[in-house]
């Protein structure tokens, strides 16, 4: 009998596994309703799992399933045919043989033992989707195979969201037209960090057009993902802990809830991730945090309650999202507007998910109530904090989710978008290690940089206005009124809080002037009661601004360019400061360079003169003498030349001077003597240099004319005068001007222009010449004595010569004139003269010539004394344009100057005898000044020793 049953139940087994093989699941139902005892549940499941082709509709089978799952078997409504009655084809032997022949595929796999699987039915589901997506893959099917049977075992439902749900998002759902898929196998693998980046690397595949991806899939896929790997690392750890412990599992370590079951370290991955998707595009991980709320935010496809989390691990979850957040905003390196709102509003979600006080609008003006954090956050921030591997770290002060971090993120994104406004973009991490960890100079330089970004072209005072109070609040983030009373502090937060409040107000200072807002500078610097800026400070500052667009300044013309730029912030500002010293040195320069800019001036090597050459010369007057030399006759617009010197002088130029230097101090010296003096010499300077320039343009003329009517020495009217003290060096004892004067009168006393005018007889250029040479022997010093009386030596010879080439051509002409009255006459019927008149015409002649002889021999007398010639010399010079005639007129009297002064012009030889009267005055003067005033000439005799 029991050979019997064993016989029938082989048939009816293999009558099982023909049925499944051949997909007629509805009559294998109704072999399973009349044969439960043998066709039970999980030999039934088995057969299916091995033997029914993965290609039958889930629908075929699903009911077969549900009915055995509920141990109640019933007779489909329709059946194909009734099941072949066992033993008819096959023997009892054949039969038992090829049963125990069968392979029959386990309900569970290994990993699924692992994990804690203990419902045959699951596990049967399970293995079952497993060869559906080896063979098929195709996921809807699965799910609707598994969907009915969820409820059934919380394992189950677990795996089909962290496996099934997600795969189906991905792969019909979200990017459909994507060729590369998962394999169920391959999905089931995947952990950690490599999970998340595999899972969202498709959001980051198609492009940037539509950021909300990424939020989509962490909702869609990650999180649901997250929640079935969350639960099999906690099965893992708690199969590992019971096999090597007797303790028997509890409920509370075996929960089936999804909060109890997510790890924080697991959601860490997806925190990380989105940190390294701002590091590469900002915008996109900014979008993500403001499509998703955090861990709270999964969509699992109604198969779990998303409200099942307990409050702790919702809470740390929450916060540790709320630090990524923060930490995206340091790793931004996009300095945009838009990017800063977008950033500004990220924070603001940051503050509403974690209950702190929201920060106002980024857009609301710059005093608005952000809540202030204490300088105890800045003194924990370090350099290590901004490093990308820090910013999760949970005791990071910059990304910790409270208050403080939240309010100096709310600082740092506006000023920012600050910085941005104002042309110079700053990141994030930028502008917090500026407020930070920057010191004073560095500060500096950032607010230069700044304002030297600000659009410069603009005369839009109102924006200038603006500007100088967002500058103000980046220096002091605390600020009420930016600028005024309580912000003149030390040590302020604020991105230029290590710089003084005045060192801020200069530099702002500075950029108006720039921009040429001089009203705006005018009225907020020195029209208020309190200024600013101090008013020793505020005038260093307009001089050092005007001078360095002076100093660029490519043309002197004060209507263009630079200088025109400087002058008119001098002018602005002349009227705030009239007793400003250094205000008159600048309009002084300002002026001498314009009148530079009309003269033609090349440096060395061909370099164009620039008005910074002035200010950089330590000789700036001899800037005169290269416009002298390279434009023609510019000596004979004298007056201008002077005035510029004198302009050069005011300015208080050259080593040792700079513009500005003037104080109050100096005020109270007499400068203005001084002063005096200097402009006077610097007169006496371009006058020579301008007889210098004529002279090498062969302007004997004008250069005659400078000395006589320009140059003013202080001529000696006393022996004393011109015999220095016996303790003092007689090439010193010279004034400054005396030796610029008999230097000019030698430079022209000793040109030879062969080329004279016809106007100007030769004999009256070789009076000029030693009458200039006269003056320079008089008022040179003693070592150059020798020089000009060699140049004065050869003049005279050549006006000897001349005088003797005139005598005898005069003599000549006479003689001619005598023999022309005893030529014979020719005309017919004349007479010859006798021999008695011409005796008497010839004795007539002689007494003249004679008496011409006679008066040069009574001229000549015993040599003077060196003072005597020089007074002689100083009347004699009465009958030129000299302007010395008034001094010596003044010192020598009537009685001694009448013989020095002699001016017959009766007759030529009258002339002659003055001039020759003049010169051995003049020679005598010499010889006796080179017998060191001992007044005698050599060998000569004395006027009272020629009569004895």
């Amino acid at each position: 009998m029991a050979n019997h049953e064993d016989t029938k139940k082989a048939h009816v087994i293999l009558e099982a596994v023909r049925l499944a093989s051949s997909a007629e699941v509805s009559t294998l139902h109704q072999l399973i309703a009349n044969e439960p005892e043998t066709l039970q549940l999980e030999l039934v499941l088995r057969i299916l799992l091995t033997y029914l082709p993965e290609s039958t509709e889930p629908d075929a089978y699903i009911e077969l399933l549900r009915q055995l799952a509920s141990e109640t078997i019933y007779p489909p409504p329709q059946s194909s045919r009734r099941p072949f009655p066992p033993g008819k084809e096959l023997s009892d032997t054949k039969a038992r043989t090829q049963v125990r022949q069968l392979h029959l595929l386990p309900l569970a796999e290994e990993q699924d033992l692992q994990a804690g699987c203990t419902d045959v039915l699951s596990c049967f589901l399970i293995h079952r989707a497993r060869r559906i997506d080896v063979e098929t893959g195709f996921i809807p099917e699965i799910q609707e195979l598994l969907e009915p049977f969820l409820d059934r075992d919380p394992y189950l439902r677990e795996w089909t969201i962290s496996n099934i749900l997600p795969l189906r998002r991905l792969d019909y759902e979200y990017y459909p037209q994507l060729d590369d898929s998962y394999t169920l196998d391959t999905f089931e693998k995947l952990e950690g960090r490599p999970a998340i980046d595999s899972l969202l690397s498709r959001s980051a595949a198609v492009g940037s057009t539509e950021t909300i991806r990424a939020a989509r899939d962490i909702r869609g896929v990650v999180g649901p993902w997250i929640y079935g790997e969350s639960r099999r690392k906690r099965r893992k750890t708690h199969h590992d802990r019971r096999r090597s412990s007797p303790t028997p599992p509890t409920p509370a370590n075996q929960g089936g809830t999804v909060g109890t079951e997510e790890s924080p370290s697991t959601w860490s991955d997806v925190n990380d991730w989105i940190v390294d998707l701002a590091k590469r595009d900002f915008l996109a991980a900014v979008e993500t945090v403001d499509e998703w709320n955090g861990p709270d935010d999964v969509d699992y496809g109604g198969y779990s309650d998303n409200g099942a989390r307990d409050n702790d691990t919702s809470q740390l979850l929450r916060r540790q999202y709320a630090q990524a957040a923060l930490a995206t905003l340091y790793t931004n390196t996009a300095t945009s507007v838009s990017t800063f709102e977008k950033s500004y509003n990220l924070l603001r979600k940051v503050a509403k998910l974690c209950d702190l006080e929201t920060p106002p609008p980024l857009d609301g003006p710059e005093t608005s109530s952000i809540p202030h954090v204490s300088r105890e956050i800045l003194d924990q921030l370090s350099e290590v904090h901004l490093l990308h591997n820090a910013l999760l770290r949970p005791d990071n002060p910059l990304t910790s989710p409270v208050q403080p971090s939240v309010s100096f993120a709310a600082f740092i994104l506006k000023s920012g978008f600050l910085f941005s406004k104002l042309g110079n973009p700053k990141s994030c991490r930028v502008a917090a290690g500026l407020a930070s960890f920057a010191g004073c100079e560095e500060q500096l330089h950032e607010l230069r940089k700044t304002l030297q970004k600000v659009p410069v072209k603009t005369r839009d005072e109102d924006s200038w206005a603006v500007a100088r109070i967002q500058i103000l609040w980046l220096r002091d983030w605390q600020s009420q009124v930016p600028g005024i009373g309580s912000n003149d502090r030390e040590n302020t937060l604020g991105v230029f809080g290590k710089m003084k409040l005045v060192d801020v107000e200069v530099e702002v200072f500075r950029a108006l002037l720039r921009a040429s807002c001089y009203n705006l500078a005018v009225h907020v610097y020195c029209m208020r009661d309190e200024n600013p800026i101090p008013v020793d400070i505020l005038e260093k500052t307009i001089l050092s601004v005007a001078m360095s667009f002076y100093d660029g300044a490519s043309n002197g013309n004060r209507t263009r360019g630079g200088v025109r730029k400087a002058s008119e912030i001098i002018a602005a500002f002349q009227s705030h400061f009239p007793k400003s010293g250094s205000f008159n040195e600048a309009n002084a320069l300002l002026a001498a360079t314009h009148s530079m800019s009309f003269y033609s001036l090349t440096l060395q090597h061909g370099v164009p003169f620039q008005a910074v050459n002035i200010r950089a010369s330590k000789n700036p007057l001899s800037l005169i003498g290269k416009i002298l030399e390279q434009n023609p006759r510019s000596y004979t617009k004298l007056d201008d030349l002077i005035e510029i010197g004198q302009n050069l002088v005011r300015a208080r130029l050259g080593p040792g001077r700079s513009l500005g230097s003037f104080t109050e101090e100096t005020e109270a010296v007499p400068r203005g003597q001084t002063l005096g003096q200097e402009m006077a010499e610097s007169s006496r300077r371009i006058i020579s240099m301008a007889i210098e320039a004529a002279l090498a343009e062969g302007d004997f003329d004008t250069a005659y004319s400078y000395i006589i009517n320009r140059l003013s020495p202080a001529v000696p009217t006393s022996p004393s005068s011109q015999t220095p003290a016996p303790t003092q060096d007689p090439d010193t004892s010279h004034s400054d001007d005396d030796d610029i004067s008999w230097r000019a009168a030698y430079l022209a006393g000793r040109f030879a222009n062969s080329k004279l005018s016809p106007s100007q007889p030769s004999i009256r250029r070789l009076e000029q010449r030693l009458e200039l040479l006269s003056l320079s022997l008089l008022l040179a010093p003693s070592s150059h004595l020798a020089e000009i009386i060699q140049v004065w030596r050869n003049v005279e010879a050549d006006f000897t010569a001349l005088l003797a080439r005139e005598a005898a051509e005069e003599d000549q002409w006479n003689s001619k004139a005598d023999r022309r009255g005893n030529v014979i006459t020719t005309v017919p019927g004349g007479f010859a003269p006798s021999v008695a008149d011409v005796d008497q015409t010839a004795n007539q002649s002689r007494p003249r010539r004679q008496s011409r002889v006679t008066a040069a021999a009574a001229n000549e007398e015993a040599p003077m004394g060196l003072f005597d010639v020089a007074r002689g010399a100083a009347q004699a010079f009465q009958k030129s344009a000299f302007p010395l005639r008034a001094t010596a007129a003044a010192a020598v009297s009537p009685s001694k100057a009448r013989p020095l002064s002699t001016a017959s012009d009766d007759s030529g030889s009258e002339t002659r005898a003055e001039r020759v009267r003049k010169r051995d005055m003049v020679a005598n003067a010499v010889t006796g000044g080179l017998a060191s005033g001992i007044g005698w000439v050599i060998g000569a005799q004395p006027a009272a020793g020629s009569s004895g």
